[in-house]
């Protein structure tokens, strides 16, 4: 989708290309993951057959607003804002700005145009996205390199070509199953006291340093914070299943805080929409749904 937004829309809805651009894959992954998962944490009732509902989510979660407005052409339609302007005594907008190829125009708003709003400070999501998927991509980085170091239990040094030769010859061996391999070091015959082994090695104690398994865990704990800061259910480890009721009943409270305010701005601007346009649109959490209330 960032392929297919990446340019002239980006540059129209006024959003931050550094959401975007010169970003790990790590990163983009992350993000592209988490948008998807706000995606479903809320549902809309109601939007016309010929209003694109992902253009319409994506406008919400990248710029926070969008306009409703009629046209002769395309009779109720929808917008991303170029600009609000006009303010009245309480400096709230009174004139909004469309700047689409096919409509150019200003208009005044609560009489030709309503906004519907995801956040009370006109701003979308996207700093949200951005906060977790940086962490979950720095996360996986260091995950990735512990499975990496994890393939490399042992660093032989070899004094010359011929030993080397024969430390391969006997990992070899050791690899095709042998459970005992048996040399003669003849690599070193003018030596007046030979060697008992013609190498040396390090061998990397990974109990102490492989930490993947705690790297794993603080990804799923940084998941959790994300599906708690949009309110979808989080997973209950076995460390908490001990939670006493009233800090389960806190964390809900905190999980539902952002999304109830979400939900609290999208609804009033559904009120102004059906009351200038007839139009009735309605919003769900998800959640409710899954938990069947």
């Amino acid at each position: 989708m960032f392929d297919y937004y990446s340019n002239d829309v980006l540059e129209h809805l006024a959003i931050p290309r550094t959401y975007f651009k010169n970003h790990t894959v790590e990163y983009q992954y992350w993000f592209r993951s988490l948008l998807q998962k706000i995606d479903s944490s809320l549902i809309f009732k109601g939007l016309p057959d010929d209003w694109p509902e992902d253009f319409f989510k994506f406008i919400l979660w990248a710029r926070g607003y969008l306009a409703v407005f009629k046209t002769e052409r395309w009779d109720l339609a929808f917008q991303p804002v170029a600009s609000l302007s006009g303010y009245d005594f309480y400096y709230q907008p009174t004139t909004v700005a469309i700047a689409n190829p096919y409509y150019n125009k200003q208009l005044t708003l609560h009489k030709d145009v309503e906004l519907i709003k995801l956040t009370p400070d006109f701003c979308g999501c996207f700093d949200i996205i951005a906060h977790y998927a940086t962490q979950l991509a720095e996360l996986t980085k260091s995950i990735q390199m512990q499975f990496i170091n994890a393939k490399t239990p042992m660093v032989m040094v070899a004094n010359s070509k011929a030993e080397s030769e024969l430390i391969k010859s006997i990992y070899d061996a050791v690899e095709a199953g042998e459970s005992l391999v048996v040399y003669k070091n003849k690599l070193n015959d003018n030596e007046i006291i030979p060697r008992n082994t013609p190498f040396g090695f390090w061998n990397q104690d990974f109990k102490q340093t492989y930490i993947a398994s705690d790297l794993l865990e603080n990804l799923e704990c940084v998941l959790n914070n994300f599906y708690m800061e949009i309110g979808l259910p989080t997973g209950i480890s076995d460390k908490k299943a001990h939670t006493l009721n009233a800090e389960a009943d806190f964390q809900s409270a905190q999980s539902q805080a952002r999304l109830a305010c979400w939900i609290a701005n999208l609804e009033e601007s559904f009120e102004r929409v059906e009351r200038l346009f007839g139009l009735r649109l309605e919003v769900e959490h998800r959640k409710r749904q899954l938990l069947g209330r």
